[in-house]
């Protein structure tokens, strides 16, 4: 009897904690993550500007290589446009609504079954070392439903950012050094 009491606060105090950690989400997902990448932004820039070359170090693309994509429009210009649709990535799109060359690009995304919009950012800055790379995803987080899940996709989302930076890198170091 004293063993079940004892299990039964445990759980419960693994719930509270559980359910106060997902009410301190914020309404905001944010994610930033940077590498410096030895090259000039305009060698980098064609890489994140333009989709056809984005699956070439895509951290999703090695995730799931059944994905199927599609583009539209003229690539790495202002509303060019990437579909994917794959059995671990889903379905969605990501468009490009703004272009600063050899500086920066922000593209919506939408996922199928996930309302809202969704923001990615590539921001290249001048570094000693080359250039810095920052990759951002900004998106709503409304609802414990969404608080709950972000608790778990922020991390492995970071992840993926950082995978796909270090992939990034080696590309270009790659093609600047021929």
């Amino acid at each position: 009897m004293k063993m079940g009491k004892i299990i039964g606060i445990a759980a419960l105090a693994v719930v509270i904690i559980l359910g106060i950690v997902i009410a301190i989400q914020p309404p905001h997902a944010h994610i930033e993550e940077s590498i410096v990448i030895d090259a000039p932004p305009a060698a980098i820039f064609p890489e994140v500007s333009n989709y056809k070359n984005f699956v070439l170090w895509s951290p999703w693309n090695k995730m799931d290589p059944q994905v199927k994509q599609t583009f539209e429009g003229d690539p790495g210009t202002v509303g060019s446009k990437m579909n994917w649709d794959g059995p671990k990535t889903g379905k969605g799109s990501q468009r490009i609504v703004e272009l600063v060359e050899n500086k920066s690009v922000k593209s919506v995304m939408e996922f199928d079954g996930m309302a809202g919009e969704f923001q990615s950012e590539f921001i290249l800055s001048p570094d000693e070392e080359g250039t810095l790379v920052t990759w951002t995803y900004d998106g709503p987080n409304d609802g414990i439903g969404a608080k709950a899940v972000w608790i778990f996709m922020g991390s492995m989302l970071s992840s993926q950012y950082n995978q796909g930076l270090q992939d990034l890198k080696e590309l270009v170091e790659q093609k600047t050094k021929q």
